[in-house]
């Protein structure tokens, strides 16, 4: 299993920032022409038209973060990945926008607003979105990128681990780097008909004094390595650039990520942002800031509702509870709003998982599954401390036995508190334990949320929750 997480480089930085700046501007220009296009009909026009501008923009600053973490990779996608990954960002910014500019008209009773030019601004922002995420990498590329540049790049190693560089050589070149050739760290030639051989690396310093080498990429000899020192010096000494390559990497399934630890150096296999007090504690006043008005406004009403139904369909106690797996691998009673028919006689099977059409189901309880009402209660389990409002679904032990058995690195979800909702539950991705590869496709999402959690991650996951609570998925019974 490959973990998504990689420490971006500064340019990949700035072209994500430049992508952010450019995605506002265009949607604050639009919101502009949409109010000259409404005068021009003679319509009835806003009052207060900046209080929606900047409302729009503060949904789209919500909706931008989370997005394009990766945006090296998003740069250098082919058009047909990219028409799909613009389309599908821009279907999540447009609804968190929608969500802002309705937001604040229901919020302020403004009588005076059009809720037409509203909704006349929401449904082209969605097109100035998407021509925005589809257009602007390309546009990077060929305006502030490297054509016309040649970054020239000289690679000194083992000659054994050369071939394993030969992907990253293709994407390196569609950024304005060419590979001249490579230096061994022994006297013996490479087989490689893409590389050049240029000879052993003690003859690297004369070549740099003849030719004009932008930058230099080191692969270490696990056996032997104090060469590495001399290059680097050589790499100063000529005012090139050095990457080194992490050749340890080829022994793990994840990629290594580097950390400190009291003055000390190491790698490890997974970045754990939740490691951070300050994180752990904005994570915690979110939850809080959530669970808490849930608890108080809507917990009651549903109480008293969920228990009538109950009572002419269902007899029997209002709460299920049962046993699952949670943080480090702790078990905890987890709270729903019961939604099959009580078993007196305790002999049923709980760790059966429902099907479509189960008997086991009253007719109410399938509303409140399909809806994710019966899931309410779990806001306790986040008040108790037992559940975040964001995190991987806990599994019971049984199944948590099974899982951690058949799919590898599957433990490293339990790195982080237990979810109300999780990265897989907000795209649809729930329900029985019926294939395999999907099975495989949420503890991935699981694990790469672990690795790049941030609060505004978890604001998607729950705007992305919220659409899949009020338009179910087929999975969701």
């Amino acid at each position: 299993m490959k973990t998504a997480f990689t420490m971006p480089n500064h340019r990949d930085q700035g072209h994500l920032f430049l992508h952010k700046i450019c995605v506002f501007s265009a949607c604050f220009a639009w919101f502009w022409i949409s109010v000259y296009i409404w005068e021009s009909f003679d319509l009835s026009l806003i009052i207060l038209p900046w209080n929606y501008a900047l409302v729009a923009l503060a949904g789209l600053l919500v909706a931008s973060f989370g997005a394009f973490q990766n945006y090296g990779a998003f740069f250098i996608k082919n058009g047909w990945q990219r028409i799909r990954d613009s389309f599908t960002k821009s279907n999540f910014k447009t609804a968190v926008i929608a969500f802002f500019v309705f937001g604040a008209y229901f919020a302020t009773k403004d009588k005076e607003t059009s809720r037409l030019f509203l909704l006349f601004f929401v449904t082209g922002t969605w097109p100035v979105l998407v021509l925005s995420n589809f257009a602007l990498p390309g546009i990077f590329k060929r305006i502030i990128g490297f054509r016309g540049i040649n970054r020239k790049t000289v690679i000194i190693g083992f000659h054994e681990s050369l071939d394993n560089l030969s992907g990253w050589m293709k994407t390196q070149e569609s950024h304005g780097f060419s590979f001249l050739g490579s230096f061994t760290s022994t006297s013996d030639k490479p087989i490689n008909r893409d590389l050049p051989w240029l000879g052993h690396f003690v003859d690297l310093d004369q070549y740099l004094e003849k030719n004009d080498i932008h930058q230099l990429v080191v692969i270490p000899d696990r056996k032997k390595e104090n060469w590495v020192a001399q290059v680097a010096d050589l790499a100063s000494k000529h005012g090139c650039r050095i990457l080194i390559y992490n050749t340890m990497s080829g022994l793990f399934d994840s990629r290594l990520v580097f950390v400190e630890e009291s003055g000390r150096q190491f790698f490890t296999l997974l970045n754990e942002p939740l490691e951070s007090p300050f994180n752990q504690m904005i994570k915690r006043l979110f939850d809080l800031s959530i669970s808490l008005p849930a608890l108080l406004l809507v917990f009651p009403l549903l109480l008293i509702m969920i228990k009538i139904l109950q009572s002419l369909q269902s007899p029997g106690p209002l709460f299920f509870k049962q046993e699952r797996v949670g943080l480090g691998g702790k078990r905890f009673v987890i709270w729903k709003f019961r939604s099959m028919h009580y078993d007196e006689e305790g002999v049923r099977d709980e760790s059966k998982q429902a099907q479509p059409g189960d008997e086991r189901i009253f007719p109410f309880g399938r509303t409140m599954r399909r809806f994710s009402i019966d899931e309410v209660p779990q806001f306790i389990n986040v008040l108790r401390g037992d559940m975040s409002l964001v995190g991987p679904r806990p599994y019971l032990a049984e199944h948590d036995y099974l899982f951690q058995r058949d799919y590898k690195s599957y433990r490293i979800r339990q790195f982080v508190k237990p979810g109300v909702t999780g990265p897989a539950q907000c795209r649809g991705l729930r329900g029985e334990f019926t294939d395999p590869e999907l099975v495989n496709k949420r503890i991935e999402m699981d694990f790469n949320y672990v690795g790049n959690w941030s609060i505004w991650l978890d604001v998607e996951i729950v705007f992305r929750t919220i659409g899949q609570v009020i338009f179910p998925p087929k999975s969701a019974y």
